[in-house]
């Protein structure tokens, strides 16, 4: 019985020979076993090739693009990055966890010190459908790698208000420093009675709706439309309006003819606020309608322009929701109150739109509240009165059909932050909202045909809030208004290219697709859906704990001078169930495969970095018979290789392999 212990030389513990003083004698038809192994390795991760991480987009908004509308918007110009084998940080091989999180940082969303560098987002300047997120970033914990994507609009420099679009503004403007959007006509008449929303301004920006967000006090908010009234409650005199309502299918109406929605129908009460006229005149004929558009409460049909002053005090704007803050002229009951409207279509019981195009004929109140109520104790001429508007995907959201699109409202009158302290209504709650088929404009099959700008229109209404602002009385409006969004087209879009051609993209959900080494190491090959509307704190990824530790790291031992046969295939070459047979496996010198060595493994700081120091000692003795003749050797070489894919592990800065040969 011979016992042959080899140690490695210092940083390679997978390729080496150890030459023997003595000849080393092996008797016919010995045995051989493994008595323990003993490994190390830098806290470093090794590939031996390429790994690459590809980003597969599913289910995004707009769903084609704007440009080209045949073209699905899925299809991303560069939707991979490469981890090359040589680390970049380093110019030598392998990565510590931390090393290899920040090049897939790095790679997926740019360089944060070099300002044109956005990785996949954006190329040569011109954005791409990942440029609203963020590569998820475990910066903090360097034992953690994650892989994945978060909305942070802090990146992109977003402006909290470019201002009024002149194509969509009749009667609206700045009245003073500070003043964001402010009736600037005249009123319909001197007595506050005959006061009515008679002029409306429509935001260049589009408004941001899809987002999710936890209500705490660490949590970001980023899609808020923060407002302000520039009157305070005790002095305001006619009632104010803050909507959501659609540039494009404004737009739509106005060319006349060609109209792509269900409005044009003929029918006088199928109408959309747009133009930059006082009065519409309805296709059909009939009585002008006003601009903006007027629907006395929870009643059917718009405002014509000889309704009573009553109905005309009461009317409420066109929009597919609307804040409105009511001021001293409204009668008893509805005075210096706080009401939320929803758009409704009467032909289907009330409920909410079908799609960003279906026709909207009602405005009902779903929910209503006395100011005084809301201003805990302060005066009313003290305070002005100042909301916050979110919307937000429900829990559970997949991208799917019925998905709800939800919204909730905060008291920001006493308060600089939202939680849900300050949430004074939820629609969830009671109202629930819109679905995903209104954005993705379920119903509309024709969104690749008619004129370039009306196939532009249809793909950008999936996209479709702007804010529409109206105000009863001259000087009155909004002092502040904030919210996250973009101006779709032109030198004030993001990274000032966006274009109906390269147009900014809401992701819905999407997955990961990654190569077999880096799988491997990450423990997924395919990412489940993602939604990365979140903040980074809340959003689902990818992630590997423990990066540090290398846990799941196995080996088979080579005794490549000794007759052993033992018999594996590798990975690449497994035969999948109902598959073809591909190479089999074949006789290797394996003394023993080693499981996971590292599971209960320590880490020893070595003065020069981190080493990890895994060992392993058979449960059950292995006597393989070598089958041999007499053999003499001055030597024994050892490879330790990856057990699934039979590559040398080069990782390895050290081993100790104890044996025994036994005489027959």
């Amino acid at each position: 019985m011979t016992s042959i212990n080899l140690v490695s030389p210092v940083d390679n513990g997978h390729t080496y020979s150890v030459r023997f003083r003595e000849p080393l004698v092996i008797e016919p038809n010995s045995k051989v076993y493994l008595n323990f192994a003993k490994f190390k390795r830098n806290s470093s991760i090794y590939f031996n090739t390429d790994q690459t991480i590809e980003v597969v987009l599913i289910d995004v908004l707009p769903t084609v693009l704007p440009a080209t509308a045949g073209t699905s918007n899925t299809v991303m110009g560069t939707n991979s990055i490469t981890i090359p084998v040589i680390n970049p940080l380093t110019n030598q091989t392998g990565y510590t966890a931390a090393q290899l999180e920040q090049v897939i940082n790095e790679r997926l969303g740019g360089d944060p010190e070099v300002d044109a560098d956005y990785g996949i987002r954006a190329v040569a300047g011109v954005p791409k459908q990942m440029l609203l997120y963020n590569p998820v970033y475990e910066r903090q914990d360097y034992s953690k790698i994650a892989i994945g994507w978060y909305k942070d609009y802090n990146v992109l420099d977003l402006p909290s208000w470019l201002g009024l679009s002149a194509e969509h503004n009749l009667g609206m403007g700045v009245n003073g420093i500070g003043d964001v959007c402010v009736k600037s006509t005249a009123d319909a008449g001197a007595d506050p009675a005959d006061l009515f929303y008679d002029c409306f301004g429509m935001s260049k920006q589009t408004y941001d709706f899809s987002y999710q967000s936890a209500l705490s006090p660490n949590s970001e908010n980023h899609n808020l439309i923060e407002f302000q009234a520039n009157m305070t409650v005790g002095t305001q005199v006619g009632s104010i309006f803050m909507g959501l309502s659609s540039m494009e299918i404004a737009d739509s109406l106005k060319a006349g003819g060609d109209d792509w929605t269900a409005y044009a129908d003929g029918s006088s009460v199928n109408s959309f606020t747009h133009g930059t006229t006082g009065t519409q005149a309805p296709e059909a004929g009939g009585q002008d309608l006003f601009i903006p558009i007027l629907y006395k409460p929870n009643t059917s049909n718009a405002l014509r322009v000889d309704a009573t002053a009553a109905d005309k005090a009461a009317g409420i704007p066109q929009a597919f929701l609307g804040i409105e803050i009511t001021g001293s002229s409204q009668p008893d009951g509805n005075k210096q109150m706080l009401n939320i409207w929803r758009a409704s279509n009467y032909s289907t019981r009330h409920n909410a739109p079908t799609r960003a195009a279906a026709e909207i004929n009602r405005m009902i109140k779903v929910w209503s509240c006395p100011m005084a109520t809301l201003l805990e104790g302060a005066d009313v001429n003290d305070v002005n009165a100042r909301f916050a508007l979110q919307t937000y995907w429900a829990e559970g959201f997949q991208a799917s059909a019925n998905d709800k699109l939800e919204f909730r409202l905060f008291n920001l009158i006493n308060s600089n932050y939202v939680d849900n302290s300050n949430m004074i209504y939820d629609s969830k709650n009671s109202v629930r909202w819109l679905t995903y088929n209104f954005f993705r404009q379920r119903g509309l099959t024709t969104i690749n045909t008619g004129t370039d700008a009306q196939k532009a229109q249809k793909a950008n209404s999936q996209i479709p809030f702007n804010v529409l602002m109206s105000a009863q009385k001259n000087g009155e409006g909004f002092e502040t208004l904030k919210m996250a969004g973009w101006e779709k087209i032109g030198t004030n879009s993001p990274l000032k290219t966006a274009s109906n051609a390269s147009p900014i993209t809401l992701v819905q959900s999407y997955q990961f697709k990654i190569s077999s080494e880096l799988a491997r190491f990450v423990g997924v090959n395919e990412s489940e859906k993602f939604n990365p509307n979140m903040p980074e704190n809340q959003v689902s990824s990818i992630v590997k704990e423990d990066a540090d530790q290398h846990t799941d790291e196995s080996y088979s031992i080579f005794l490549k001078n000794l007759p052993i046969s033992a018999y594996k295939n590798i990975q690449s070459k497994a035969m999948s169930a109902g598959g073809n047979v591909q190479s089999a496996g074949y006789a290797q010198p394996i003394i023993h495969d080693v499981p996971t060595p590292y599971s209960d493994s320590k880490v020893i700081n070595s003065g020069t970095g981190d080493i990890i120091v895994g060992t392993f000692q058979p449960s059950i003795q292995k006597k393989l018979d070598l089958d041999n003749n007499r053999q003499v050797l001055n030597s024994l070489d050892v490879e330790i290789r990856d057990i699934e894919t039979n590559v040398i592990a080069e990782g390895l800065s050290g081993s100790v392999i104890n044996f025994t040969i036994e005489k027959p």
